[in-house]
């Protein structure tokens, strides 16, 4: 081969190396690595329904990187950044600048309505959507915050099934209710009763008692001496399982219910014998009665070798929402993607989702336990009008 033939196939050989590198130049700059935050109770009492949760997140945003989605012409790589806020709103605040810091696009959190109404301000300034996964007062979607949404029944929705149950149907006649003066407590109380005069039901009192005492002899002596045949607990199970074994111990023989965070395996282990026959209500449907509740069943036992306790699958679903809520803005930016989650309308593992003018759940589902036998038996599901 001749120097000018030699010279030829050079040139054009390396005009095909730089032709064919071009594209792959291009292709590893369409990727793009986005951030999601969450924050909840990692440490502490509620750590087992913080951690629930972060799985449960993480489990969405696996799923969703196993897609390879392509969101504004990037293939999106998610990541999950998570925060402890101990169930304190003063930490829960801590952890919101943090996560605002590392310039997280949106926010799975709180797992309690005190921590989520203390944070939420902060990421609201920010510009960061925020969907609430399992807080449930119903003032949180109150204050204007545009970017706050909440795939996840509100106390409303949990005291009006439970006002109806007792008042209708177990036809009680003197109820009475506990609240542990937190923002969770204190709202789903003042739900539940208002829930129970509407319903033409007897409030024989209205008691309260703090989130870390652990004698309840007093309050329950009073219980009984006004003759209460159901006794409300409006707090959370590791203090509920105390309340509930004191009840039993002192001879009330009345009626027992409460609302989120008690039908699980571990209020069984906590409350012993004295859990038989108590009520629980929990939001959402049972999972373990659609394909796709099983499905997530089965995909979160598999990727964490072991069951969860029960609130993993909010967080998953709220995963999701900000996932569906980029993939209708075609953006990753929070700015673009964060009002468009308004909008969404779509199948979940729980149901359909779409949102009021609030950011709350539109017809949001409750699902009634019993323990029977030693274990947690589902009654009946309710739908709410809201």
């Amino acid at each position: 081969m001749g120097r000018r033939a030699r010279r030829t196939v050079s040139v054009a050989l390396l005009a095909w190396v730089a032709g064919t590198a071009l594209p792959m130049t291009a292709h590893a700059q369409s990727t793009e690595t986005v951030k999601i935050g969450y924050n909840g109770p990692l440490t502490g009492p509620l750590a087992n329904y913080g951690k629930d949760q972060e799985q449960g997140a993480q489990l969405a945003l696996d799923e969703a990187n196993a897609q390879h989605l392509v969101i504004g012409g990037k293939t999106i790589t998610f990541e999950l950044i998570a925060q402890d806020d101990q169930g304190d709103p003063r930490v829960a605040v801590q952890g919101a600048n943090r996560l605002v810091d590392q310039k997280v696009v949106a926010v799975v959190g709180h797992y309690g309505s005190g921590p989520t109404i203390a944070a939420s301000s902060y990421y609201d300034k920010a510009g960061i959507p925020e969907i609430v996964p399992s807080a449930s007062n119903p003032g949180i979607s109150k204050h204007g915050y545009k970017l706050l949404y909440r795939p996840y029944g509100t106390d409303n929705t949990v005291a009006t099934a439970a006002s109806d149950y007792a008042v209708k149907e177990l036809h009680l006649k003197r109820i009475a209710v506990v609240d542990d003066r937190t923002a969770y407590g204190q709202g789903l109380a003042e739900e539940f009763e208002k829930a129970v005069k509407a319903d033409g039901g007897n409030m024989v009192a209205h008691e309260y008692i703090g989130d870390q005492d652990v004698d309840f002899r007093a309050v329950l002596t009073s219980l009984k001496g006004k003759r209460a045949d159901l006794i409300f607990f409006a707090g959370l199970a590791p203090q509920g399982s105390m309340f509930v074994k004191q009840a039993r111990q002192l001879g009330y023989k009345g009626a027992l219910m409460a609302g989120a965070s008690f039908a699980n395996a571990k209020f069984l282990t906590l409350a012993g014998d004295a859990a038989e026959g108590m009520y629980a209500f929990e939001q959402g449907a049972q999972l373990n009665k659609t394909p796709e509740g099983q499905k997530f069943l089965t995909a979160f036992r598999t990727k964490y070798q072991g069951d969860s306790v029960g609130y993993a699958v909010f967080a998953y679903q709220s995963a999701w929402v900000v996932i569906e809520g980029m993939k209708a803005a075609n953006s990753t930016d929070p700015k673009v993607f964060g009002p468009a989650i308004a909008k969404l309308s779509f199948d979940s593992v729980l149901g359909h989702i779409t949102f009021n003018q609030y950011g709350d759940l539109r017809h949001a589902k409750t699902t009634l336990y019993k323990v029977t036998g030693g274990k947690w038996d589902a009654v009946k599901t309710v739908t709410s009008e809201e």
